[in-house]
């Protein structure tokens, strides 16, 4: 059964009473029958609180953060327990929403040994997660569940059938709804904190309904004086305290910071576990030049071009792949990949086509000769070119063959920045790996305490890569979290 307040329900309520409420649903049920998936999948099973009031729950788990990564945790949490996702905004899965312009590019259907170089660097830290949960993992689940995927023959990125980011989103409520896990919106997580067990009480606190030998529906109620609550996570929130004893931090990075994920989070880590976080800077995002020319050509694209990056001359970073003009920025594919290396002042080389200068300019040259069309009209018919694209180019660079070869082959542009984070579509940057047990995804010197997604020091490429590692790591969280609360490695604290 899942409890959903409408818009009408009183404020007064006690939050206590729906916790109390939702346990004893699931001691009387067992948890056996398939929960009915609610009219707004959306809408939190939490009544809005007023001022700071603290809840008497121990959850078996918190999810901080109802994006991606925290909602593939939530549905991959399959054992029943007593779980609370805390989300800042007021509606789950806003960025999810917001991929692949709506239709949520997923991941992609290449070989997962090729995902490895697709997080440049850091990547092959990751290859124990990314092999366990794979890309085909991923798309049997949403098979699984009623959501048939399609892959893209020209470039392997893999979509729901439906074109449909909603799908996807609903599906994750869906699931975590059922595996215990309710959706507090509105709360934004301000401070943690470790409480030990003899700080707690026995009467201060519900504890878990988690017993893995009992099986589902097992709690111990903090009536019973014989019992004691275990140590636990403390969560202060803007309106509320909540108790965990074990938590997932998935509130994302900075991109898109209207949606939620402003990295704001990451201070409070600093602060309160004295974690490292590495620079944190927009990835993904539109480069700005200086003198960029073709503000009136936003919308027209080039499928394959290759870009380089160079730096006093010697080049850093170079890709293949997609070129889309923007009002004010070049953007697409290829550029969004190689924004991460880019800094102000370097050089941006771009080749339209991928025939050396030379024989390009030979090519332009026999055309011209043999043809009585004007110029521009040469270059479409010979190239291929956009026709637009190619007035404005001779309008640039003149009716030099030679001129416009080199145009095409690489035309220079100096950086004068980077979109920002608001236009960014990941963050580079997060909580310093080397604090990380990538296995598990666990924060080494903090147990019960565990970390998936944009938070980590990992982003990807475009094409689906960076929702995988959502999905990977969110299993991956979840499955540790699982083993915790069987194991109570969480009961103490170093």
């Amino acid at each position: 059964m899942t409890h959903v307040i409408r818009d009408r329900e009183p404020d007064s309520v006690p939050f206590s009473f729906y916790a109390k409420r939702s346990l004893r649903d699931r001691e009387a049920t067992g948890r056996t029958e398939q929960r009915k998936r609610p009219a707004h999948p959306t809408r939190s099973a939490i009544p809005r609180l007023k001022g700071k009031e603290f809840t008497r729950m121990i959850y078996d788990c918190i999810i901080v953060g109802a994006g991606a990564a925290g909602l593939f945790a939530g549905a991959r949490f399959d054992m029943a327990a007593t779980g609370l996702i805390l989300e800042k905004t007021s509606r789950a899965g806003t960025k999810l929403l917001m991929s692949g312009g709506g239709q949520c590019n997923i991941t992609h259907a290449g070989s997962i040994k090729d995902f490895i170089d697709r997080y440049g660097k850091k990547g092959g830290r990751i290859r124990s997660c990314l092999y366990k949960h794979n890309n085909l993992e991923l798309m049997t689940f949403l098979e699984e569940n009623g959501i048939p995927t399609v892959t893209q023959e020209e470039d392997g990125r893999v979509f729901p059938a439906s074109g449909k980011a909603q799908d996807i989103r609903d599906l994750l409520v869906r699931k975590s709804q059922e595996n215990g896990f309710e959706i507090a919106y509105g709360q934004e997580v301000t401070g943690i904190c470790w409480i030990p067990a003899e700080e707690i009480g026995s009467g201060q606190a519900h504890s878990s309904s988690f017993n893995p030998a009992r099986g589902a529906g097992y709690s111990t109620s903090d009536s019973d004086p014989g019992n004691s609550a275990p140590a636990c996570w403390e969560l202060t929130t803007s309106k509320t305290t909540f108790r965990a004893r074990t938590v997932i931090l998935a509130s994302g990075g900075c991109s898109y910071p209207k949606t939620g994920s402003d990295g704001q989070l990451f201070s409070v880590l600093q602060r309160d576990l004295d974690l490292e976080i590495t620079p944190l800077q927009p990835a993904l995002t539109p480069i700005r030049v200086q003198n960029y020319p073709y503000a009136e050509l936003a919308g027209i694209s080039f499928a394959d071009c290759r870009i380089r990056l160079l730096r006093a001359q010697k080049k850093i970073a170079e890709t293949n792949g997609g070129l889309l003009f923007t009002h004010r920025d070049f953007s697409g594919p290829a550029i969004l990949n190689l924004s991460k290396e880019a800094q102000p002042g370097d050089t941006l080389v771009i080749d339209y086509l991928s025939a050396p200068q030379d024989e390009t300019a030979s090519r332009l040259q026999k055309a011209v000769e043999k043809s009585h069309a004007e110029l521009p009209a040469i270059l479409t018919n010979t190239f291929g070119l956009p026709k637009r694209f190619s007035h404005l180019l001779v309008s640039r660079i003149g009716h030099s063959t030679k001129a416009l070869a080199a145009a095409l082959t690489g035309d220079r542009f100096t950086i004068t920045s980077l979109s920002s984070f608001e236009k960014a579509m990941v963050t580079s940057g997060g909580i310093d790996l080397a604090q990380i047990d990538l296995k598990t995804m666990a924060l080494k010197h903090h147990p019960g305490l565990f970390v998936c997604g944009e938070m980590l020091d990992i982003d990807g490429s475009t094409g689906g890569y960076n929702l995988q590692f959502a999905y990977a790591s969110g299993c991956t969280a979840a499955e540790s979290a699982l083993s915790t609360l069987s194991d109570g490695t969480c009961r103490t604290h170093p």
